[in-house]
């Protein structure tokens, strides 16, 4: 049964993109780069043996040009690419301190013509043709076997909504991080307060009712108790012989799981993840 957990992602230009987790079975815990070769590809393949993947990967999985080939591309930071590119050739994949894959990038000979240049399998985004040949579109796919790349998806869950503030001036500062530092045209109201920023996809995304997040098979942790020792939530003001006496205090989604399992047979099935496991 294949384990998968997904998330949308709304960007400033308004677009989604998912970030999608899947769990590989019969994978070992460290996978080998013979492994990993299956699945990702960083480079372009012939022309003349796959025509339809070198085209594929020309459009959607070729990076820049950046660089020194193009100083202004949205990459850049600090006169260097964000994204690390280009990559360094290298015959084998191998894995860094962290676990984290580093690509073959052979030096195969093969170019792609991007933005005027000619680029080489040191520009191309890791993928997998096969998914690139059924859904033609920039799917980027890595390989990751540490915990913090779980993290790293779902914090997109809970990063909390994008803000974005703008201000009419009749003459504004040439240089607006200069003026800041001194002092210059610095409104605190104005900094404190956060405005949402709601594109028109994630609006309609909202309106129509799509998911955000998603995991299957849907795990549940149960709280696990004796027989009428399970927590109950109670305050100052509350009437502790009223709560003794009220049935709803004896329950717990351990003892709800129990009635669930009496009442519907589809949650005795173990067919679609609905099968009940207890660790203690």
């Amino acid at each position: 049964m294949a384990v998968v957990a997904h998330t949308i992602e709304f960007q400033k230009r308004g677009l989604p993109h998912a970030h999608i987790l899947i769990w590989q079975s019969g994978c070992n815990r460290e996978p080998s780069p013979a492994f990993v070769d299956q699945f990702i590809s960083a480079e372009l393949p012939d022309p003349k043996e796959d025509p339809l993947g070198f085209v594929l990967v020309q459009e959607f999985m070729m990076h820049g040009p950046c660089g020194d080939l193009d100083p202004k591309c949205p990459c850049m930071k600090d006169g260097k690419c964000s994204k690390r590119f280009p990559k360094t050739f290298q015959d084998e994949t191998t894995f860094d301190d962290d676990g984290f894959p580093i690509y073959r990038w052979r030096d195969t000979g093969v170019k792609a013509r991007k933005g005027g240049v000619d680029l080489d399998n040191r520009w191309v985004v890791p993928h997998n043709l096969k998914i690139l040949k059924k859904f033609q579109a920039h799917i980027n796919v890595e390989a990751c076997n540490q915990s913090y790349l779980i993290k790293y998806l779902f914090k997109y869950c809970h990063k909390g909504f994008d803000a974005a503030r703008l201000g009419v001036a009749a003459d504004p500062p040439a240089n607006i991080d200069a003026a800041t530092r001194n002092g210059e045209g610095v409104h605190e109201i104005a900094e404190y307060i956060k405005s949402r920023y709601l594109s028109w996809c994630e609006a309609v995304w909202w309106l129509l009712g799509f998911e955000i997040h998603e995991k299957f098979p849907v795990v549940e942790r149960l709280h696990v108790h004796l027989p009428g020792m399970n927590v109950v939530a109670v305050s100052e003001k509350d009437d502790l012989e009223h709560i003794v006496n009220d049935l709803d205090s004896s329950k717990s989604t351990l003892t709800e799981r129990f009635v669930a399992n009496q009442r519907f047979p589809a949650a005795r099935c173990s067919e679609n993840g609905l099968s009940c496991h207890i660790s203690i």
